[in-house]
């Protein structure tokens, strides 16, 4: 803060101080030199710091309509002992939307059609931007969309996932002031963002235009939070814009249909929502320019900029952005000098540069495809080689998910995409950025639409086991839907060895975070023990299986007389057994099986027909077999016990017979 004057404190925000500054050095005084300084008090200097890190890459967005920062860095407050992120950014005295529409409101006003339609253009393009980067903003209102001029407004003060989670401070100042909060998406009160939380946010602004005309500021606030959870009130409301005689209320209607539904998944994406009547007209009326095509370069011109090594290359490939024959010719080059050399230190140079590619050029296929195949080579040989270099950038992650995304179809890209989500997710810090980005409805998308596909459905499966294992996950959503295709899967392709043993991973994880439902439990647990019959001879898939099953077992009484139970479906105690002489020199898979056991032994009814099959013989054998295994032990003795209970009463039952 030290070159830094201020002149003017403003009123606090959601998440911090914000005071108007002018730069030391400059002596500036007019409202021209001024800037906005929001001051984020942090809990500590981790939390401080992994907010820097999460803001950096928003320095990097360049759009004519949204406000960038100017500047990130943390200072200390010896008068307060306080440690504060500081967002430095443009500052506007020609005030705000909500300052706009706060005067139709006080009016009763109709706004204007064509004002509205040009400022909402421009923010739906803001929007459609930072989404295309991957970006969510999470905190989308009418007075974060300042009005530069009559006819010019930019987004600012977009937010991330640190920031935005602490709950304290969200509740304080929603208590003081409820309008803070009520622009934000249903699950973006329970602190899960996405992209489709923006679209909620961007609905409520449209709504607040159309009805300022007919409705006071407590009223619209009253309404914002009624539609999170009855979606006849904003049905209600679309019948009043009619009979006001709303200029295009119709359309109007239509797209608040599809921005407001109550769950984030039903509601459209700004690619789909560009394709709407009214937004069309939005993206009209706002004046943004045609996409200029320009000329090729000349086939010699660009071999001639392309000779020399990787630094020139990537000079090349940073400096023609706007030029896609370029950049597929750059690409094909480093491809081929990827094929050549196994030094991985330069090759992870290239990461950064590739995924700007693949972030700038979306809508170009051929771009993608070669971007796609060049980080695949590259992270494959980062994660055979030197596993603990695998890149953990949260750009990675972010270039991944738009191809998955924008190339919903295409099985080649959606292949080496999955298996990279794959390899990157070995990171943790990568792991917990695909957590909160909504890649479980991903995930699930390419199981239902490519389940025919074994590479693609394997790494899916494999992601949602990385994703997945011991995780503290809020919205357990996705993760439902999630039981449902695998089993779909295991129902077809039982026979296939591979897919059973990651599809009984996923699954073991699932049950573990109480993802199983109803008659799911007899589904499921039959499935695991006809995926343990037919490939005994696999141990993960055995082990994952067995896992599994005690899951289901200690929380579904369902689940364990299935097991028990010796039918057409299923083979019944038998099959313990029978693992156990495959088995019995692989404690890892005894062990699990011992887990099993010592959960059936909870269910009275079940002992006797455990010790009917012998199962205590084979217990005190494994009991004398595993000294030195404490945990199987551990569970073996625990079975063994329980049944010892059982045994005067059977034997008495067995002498008066």
């Amino acid at each position: 803060m030290e070159k830094y004057k201020i002149v003017q404190t403003l009123k606090q925000g959601a998440l911090g101080k914000n005071v108007v500054v002018i730069e030391k050095h400059k002596q500036q005084t007019t409202k021209t030199g001024r800037l906005l300084i929001k001051k984020v008090s942090c809990i500590d200097e981790q939390h401080a710091n992994d907010a820097l890190e999460e803001m950096l890459p928003l320095l990097k967005l360049q759009h004519l309509n949204i406000s960038t920062y100017k500047e990130l860095f943390i200072t200390w407050s010896s008068q307060t002992s306080s440690l504060f992120l500081c967002l430095v950014m443009r500052y506007s005295k020609k005030g705000s939307l909500n300052d706009l529409i706060e005067t139709h409101r006080d009016l009763k006003k109709k706004m204007d059609l064509m004002l509205m339609q040009k400022f909402l253009g421009q923010v739906l393009d803001a929007v459609e931007y930072l989404h295309r980067m991957n970006v969510i903003h999470r905190n989308i209102k009418p007075s974060n969309i300042i009005l530069i001029d009559e006819s010019y407004c930019m987004l600012e003060d977009l937010s991330v996932q640190t920031l935005m989670l602490d709950e304290a401070k969200w509740n304080i100042r929603a208590i003081e002031d409820p309008m803070h909060k009520s622009w934000m998406a249903p699950e973006a009160l329970e602190f899960i963002f996405s992209l489709k939380s923006d679209i909620w946010s961007l609905g409520c602004i449209i709504l607040d235009m159309a009805t300022c005309s007919f409705m006071n500021k407590l009223e619209a606030l009253a309404l914002r939070v009624a539609i999170r959870s009855h979606s006849k009130k904003l049905v209600k409301t679309l019948e009043k814009i009619r009979k006001r005689e709303i200029e295009k209320a119709n359309d109007i209607s239509d797209v608040l249909i599809e921005m407001l539904h109550i769950k984030a998944e039903d509601r459209m994406s700004t690619k789909d929502l560009m394709k709407l009547p009214f937004v069309k007209d939005c993206l009209l009326a706002s004046g943004k320019p045609v996409v200029i095509i320009k000329k090729p370069l000349p086939t010699s011109v660009t071999e001639t900029l392309l000779q020399g090594g990787l630094p020139s290359v990537l000079e090349v490939m940073n400096c023609f952005l706007d030029r896609p024959e370029v950049q597929v010719k750059a690409l094909e080059q480093l491809l081929a000098l990827v094929d050549q050399d196994k030094d991985l230190p330069w090759l992870l140079d290239m990461v950064e540069s590739v995924t700007s590619i693949i972030l700038s050029h979306q809508n170009i296929l051929e771009i993608q495809m070669c971007a796609c195949k060049l980080l695949y080579k590259i992270l494959s040989k980062a994660f055979i080689n030197h596993p603990d270099n695998v890149p953990s950038e949260k750009y990675v992650a972010d270039a991944l998910l738009s191809i998955l995304r924008n190339y919903p179809t295409d099985e080649e890209l959606l292949s080496m995409v999955c298996q990279m989500l794959m390899i990157i997710s070995t990171n943790e810090d990568s792991m917990e950025h695909l957590q909160n980005i909504d890649t479980f409805y991903d995930i699930n998308q390419c199981l239902n639409n490519f389940s025919h596909n074994k590479e693609i459905s394997l790494s899916c499966l494999g992601l949602l086991w990385s994703l997945t294992v011991n995780a503290a996950l809020p919205d357990k959503t996705p993760l439902k839907e999630a039981v449902n295709l695998i089993l779909k899967i295991l129902d077809i392709y039982l026979n296939d060895g591979d897919r059973a043993e990651s599809a009984c991973s996923a699954l073991w994880v699932l049950s573990l975070q109480g993802c199983i439902e109803g008659a799911e439990f007899e589904h499921l647990t039959l499935l695991l023990l006809k995926c343990i019959k037919l490939h005994m001879q696999k141990a993960v898939l055995v082990n994952n299986a067995y896992q599994g099953l005690a899951s289901l077992v200690r929380t579904s009484e369902l689940a364990a007389f299935r097991i028990v139970v010796t039918d057409d479906n299923s083979p019944g105690i038998s099959l313990i057994k029978e693992t156990y002489q495959e088995h019995r020199d692989d404690p890892e898979v005894v062990e699990n099986m011992c887990m099993l056991l010592s959960e059936l032994v909870l269910y009275d009814e079940i002992v006797p027909e455990l010790l009917s099959n012998s199962i205590h013989e084979m217990l005190l054998e494994i009991e004398t077999r595993f000294t030195s295994s404490e945990e199987l032990l551990k569970l073996a003795t625990k079975a063994i016990k329980k049944m010892n209970e059982f045994l005067p009463k059977i034997k008495s039952e067995k002498t008066r017979e």
